[in-house]
């Protein structure tokens, strides 16, 4: 099966020229429907995507993002990945595209911002938006919460460098030292989120590289998931360690790229380390977090499922 388009507009296919000319790999994975685990009926729900309210070329009600905020039940969990608005997350835009589309769900969002959200090197519009605390000290925008008994989240910022970089490092370290010492919560499994993936088969491969270090830390805490957009495409992985190894049994994070929330699409470089899955298709990531385990569905904006699994979560291999 293929994508339903590379991209749209005369700058979506120029790039597609380039993206053909440069050896790129635009199709789709989908599982065999044998394999498709029925809609979860237990556990939390959840529905991540990023790069999402593009209304350079089409009305709000018209866009795709508006087509695939449908697919989220009202009053569920949102995980938000970062490039919330085109071409730049300022107020106007988040007000006049955002608003109308994935608006509808904001105040069950939870938020991390993109490269796009910086404007002028300030987050700000994006925080006030989204009702997140200002940078901690240091620059950086990132907290954790409980999502449920059984999960927990940390949000982190992809896009600051140097000493801003360094000090979020730290704060992470204080954040999972000051959690490893309670039993409640070493039992629980461990979801992270930043922007830009350190793992993709994309056009932006590598501007993840500097969250290596942050990935081997929460790895060593037993995180479960890392979620990221900035690739415009959905990408599961296997399990794997901040080098691209994969482990025994499993036992390291597993990466979802989920940059498919309404901006326009582009394809893929010839997969690396260990891609499981990749669907060029506008869509939500479905996630259903358990006791122990969770399960995944990537649906598109027809409805369809094109990829899914479930898999148990480390602290329950223990």
């Amino acid at each position: 099966m293929t994508g339903r388009a590379f991209a749209s507009g005369r700058t979506g296919a120029a790039l597609v020229a380039v993206l053909v000319l440069a050896g790129c790999i635009g199709t789709t994975r989908p599982p065999p429907s044998s394999t498709v685990p029925a809609a979860p009926t237990a556990g939390l729900q959840v529905y991540a995507a990023g790069d999402i309210a593009d209304c350079t070329r089409h009305a709000p009600a018209d866009s795709m993002a508006a087509r695939t905020s449908r697919l989220v039940p009202d009053g569920a969990l949102v995980l938000a990945l970062g490039d919330m608005a085109y071409p730049h997350g300022d107020a106007q835009t988040l007000a006049s595209c955002y608003e109308p589309t994935w608006g509808r769900h904001r105040a069950a969002t939870l938020a991390t911002p993109g490269n796009h959200d910086y404007v002028r090197g300030s987050a700000s519009d994006f925080l006030e938006y989204f009702g997140l605390d200002a940078p901690h000290e240091g620059g950086f925008i990132a907290y954790a919460r409980r999502l449920s008994d059984d999960w927990r989240l940390i949000a982190l910022d992809s896009n600051v460098d140097g000493s801003a970089l360094q000090a979020q490092h730290a704060w992470l370290e204080r954040q999972l030292a000051g959690e490893a010492g309670t039993p409640a919560q070493t039992q629980r499994c461990l979801l992270v989120m930043w922007h830009a993936p350190l793992y993709s088969s994309g056009l932006h491969r590598g501007s993840g590289d500097k969250m290596r270090p942050f990935w081997e830390l929460v790895d060593s805490h037993g995180a479960d998931l890392v979620l990221s957009g900035h690739e415009h495409f959905y990408e599961r992985f296997d399990p794997m360690d901040a080098q691209g190894q994969a482990p025994p049994a499993g036992q390291a994070p597993r990466q979802f790229v989920v940059g498919t929330g309404g901006a326009w699409l582009y394809g893929f470089w010839q997969p690396p380390y260990r891609s499981k899955a990749r669907v060029l298709e506008h869509g939500v990531l479905q996630l259903s977090l358990e006791r122990g385990r969770y399960s995944w569905r990537f649906i598109d904006v027809d409805g369809r499922v094109q990829d899914a699994g479930v898999a148990r979560c480390r602290a329950a291999m223990n």
